[in-house]
């Protein structure tokens, strides 16, 4: 079935935190940051656009390409090194917050407390990365769904072992339906049964854009649902423009909690 271009959308998933339960103690929250973006967008305007911040501020070319990674950024990695002249730093982040705010596209995030998840469930254990994932897959699924529109999904590759069992967890939603979707509109909605990958250097627009905001996004979630203290700098002013311009809401109340943000594990009777 052909469908026009402004019709079909795509969820662009990254993450910030690791899924083991292992050291949940230590290693304690995981995030899930999607994007959830026309793909005619993302390609005609984010990917140039994004691409354009590279060439002028990190030397970005085809034969020399850069990869937008907060981590490398935060530790100022070269090429990032550039960003501890004050006057780049700036100019990338004016750039990168009006990219944050013009560009058109829904966010909405995951996070696991792994602690607490592992303190409420003391038998059933579901993979926190599988569990925040199948979160926002069904509020992606609902709104392509309250739109008309369809769209796939695609997340950005952690290896062959847990890209494996995470195409296995995508495939059991897409054919068994998730606690609050049934099969029938996933299958309707959804235009491919198999999750896609691709790897960090295949420099996707949409992962770079998610991995931006999920670290942000983390730290304020806790602030809302834990009272963390979150610490004022550039990513709460880009959680400022999400909670003003992008995050999924409640179609009627315009209420984000449960929609653009989603904080688990799930409270008794949420």
């Amino acid at each position: 079935m052909l469908v026009h271009p402004s019709r079909r959308y795509r969820l662009y998933i990254d993450e910030t935190g690791t899924q083991t339960l292992k050291q949940a103690g230590v290693d304690r929250y995981l995030c899930l940051m999607g994007v959830l973006m026309r793909r005619d967008t993302h390609d005609g305007v984010l990917t140039p656009r994004l691409q354009g911040v590279k060439e002028d501020l990190f030397g970005h070319s085809a034969t020399a390409p850069v990869i937008l990674h907060r981590r490398d950024m935060v530790q100022r990695r070269p090429p990032f090194d550039i960003l501890n002249d004050e006057r780049v730093a700036f100019e990338f982040n004016t750039r990168w917050a009006a990219l944050v705010r013009e560009t058109q596209y829904i966010a909405m995030a995951s996070a696991i407390d792994k602690h607490a998840h592992i303190e409420k469930y003391k038998v059933w254990q579901y993979d926190p990365y599988h569990y925040c994932l199948e979160c926002l897959l069904e509020r992606y699924v609902k709104w392509l769904n309250r739109h008309g529109f369809v769209g796939d999904v695609l997340v950005e590759s952690r290896g062959k072992g847990p890209d494996r069992r995470l195409k296995a967890a995508y495939k059991r939603f897409y054919i068994g339906g998730g606690d609050h979707l049934s099969s029938s509109v996933i299958q309707a909605r959804l235009t491919s049964g198999e999750l896609k990958l691709a790897m960090k250097q295949e420099d996707v627009a949409g992962h770079q854009l998610a991995d931006s905001l999920a670290h942000p996004v983390l730290k304020y979630m806790r602030g809302r649902y834990e009272g963390a203290q979150v610490v004022e700098g550039f990513g709460q002013q880009l959680v400022r423009v999400l909670l003003q311009h992008r995050l999924a809401r409640h179609p009627k109340t315009l209420e984000i909690d449960g929609w653009g943000l989603k904080w688990l594990p799930r409270k008794t009777g949420a």
